[in-house]
């Protein structure tokens, strides 16, 4: 019998070999290491029965159709009807004015109508449900933490033991306090991910507020907070005028005793509707993947961990992408890109008054996207991780080659070294 080396192995140092498919990885002799890499096609009889089923069991060698079980599997999760997975901004309000916040539709929370109403709409999926992913976002969701905290506890009240749920919040960090870091703890919030501009003198440029222009040292304070019992993803947003003040930013980290064994750290260039402010020039796409290299090496040299995609551990990538997830904002209209919340033409559907989701006929343009339409994602290495090119951006930069891709397609080899000598 036949079997072909995986396209989506990743070959690291000191002999480890990683699937992104299986995402399993083996460590084997030089020797092996060296014939798995040149060789393209093997017989059963080129390995000893033990190596062959671990090899088999990794995907690092396989039969020939790694792309029909990429497509089973994508289309079996878009349909998958008893997962859910929504993104909700119970506030586009904001305690920072950043300059850059592509936000624009401000001055909107959730009344209290709408919030029971809200409320009562993800109980009522609850028994439909096996999995279910929430990410309070905003805006600045702290603003209305009661309401969240009420929400999770209602969800967890009647959840029973066959539902998965998870919960993370994506914040600022200027409002978390010791209170708020017991509360999170105490109604499922396993993960905050706080967004940082740069050392203190770059971030306190762009992210401040009308009553503090100086929000740096909250924000490390609620990091330190949190880290104690929370996992933290901190986002460090980069543009062209504060790429070098990443290694300040560990330090930082460092000197105030942050715990970095809960602290995972990942770049994401800034992103804006308009480029209206002379400390935030954007940077291209080659620009960021070569800091984020540079970015993921000094992270592990500090002692930090290194953020993979998210999507690296979730089975849905985005709303986009899956049948029975949404962004909802506070007039409990719905989206299939985050991006878009706000936006009332691109929203596919409402939440109504009797709790009950009417969508729109648009509301299933995103399941007509198939990655393994896309050429250059069906070649992608990387394609079993991200799940194909972000359609919206994608669509936005005209279809040009390597846009809409995760930043990994460039620096996975990196990342996982780091992640497995960490």
């Amino acid at each position: 019998m036949k079997f072909n080396a995986s396209k989506y192995n990743v070959f690291l140092t000191n002999n480890v070999i990683c699937n992104l498919l299986s995402k399993k990885y083996i460590k084997v002799n030089k020797e092996l290491y060296s014939f798995l890499q040149k060789q393209k096609s093997f017989q059963l009889t080129d390995f000893y029965d033990d190596i062959l089923n671990e090899l088999l069991d990794a995907n690092i060698i396989t039969k020939p159709n790694e792309l029909s079980i990429i497509d089973y599997k994508y289309n079996a999760l878009k349909f998958a009807k008893n997962k859910a997975s929504y993104i909700i901004y119970p506030t586009l309000d904001c305690n920072f004015s950043c300059n850059y916040c592509y936000q624009i539709y401000k001055g909107s929370r959730l009344s209290s109508d709408k919030e029971k109403i809200l409320q009562q709409f993800l109980l009522n999926e609850l028994p439909n449900l096996n999995e279910l992913k929430i990410l309070w976002s905003g805006g600045e969701p702290l603003l209305k933490w009661n309401f969240i905290k009420q929400t999770n506890l209602a969800i967890l009240k009647i959840a029973n033991n066959n539902l998965d749920f998870y919960s993370d919040i994506a914040t600022n960090g200027y409002l978390i306090n010791d209170k708020i870091v017991d509360e999170m703890q105490e109604c499922n919030i396993s993960t905050l991910q706080i967004t940082v501009d740069g050392s203190e003198q770059e971030h306190n440029k762009i992210r401040f507020s009308k009553a503090d222009k100086s929000t740096y040292i909250s924000v490390i304070n609620g990091i330190k907070r949190a880290s104690k019992n929370i996992n933290v993803r901190i986002r460090l947003n980069i543009n062209c005028h504060n790429t070098n003040s990443f290694d300040s930013f560990l330090d930082d980290l460092e000197k105030n005793n942050c715990n970095n064994s809960n602290i995972s750290i990942f770049v994401k260039k800034t992103l804006a509707k308009q480029d209206n402010s002379s400390y935030c020039t954007l940077l291209n796409d080659n620009e960021f993947y070569e800091y984020e290299i540079k970015y993921a090496e000094l992270a592990h040299k500090k002692g930090f961990n290194y953020s993979l995609h998210p999507s690296w551990k979730s089975s849905i990538r985005c709303a986009y992408h899956h049948i029975n997830s949404f962004a909802i904002d506070p007039n409990l209209l719905v989206y299939k890109c985050a991006m878009e919340i706000g936006m009332q033409e691109k929203s596919v559907g409402l939440i109504e008054n009797t709790s009950i989701l009417n969508l729109h006929e648009n509301a299933s343009y995103g399941l007509l996207y198939s990655p393994l339409t896309i050429d250059e994602c069906r070649k992608c290495f990387v394609l079993p991780i991200c799940g194909g090119k972000c359609p919206v951006e994608w669509e936005r930069q005209n279809k040009q080659q390597d846009t809409g891709c995760i930043p990994d397609k460039q620096s996975i080899s990196i990342k996982l070294n780091n992640l497995i000598n960490h």
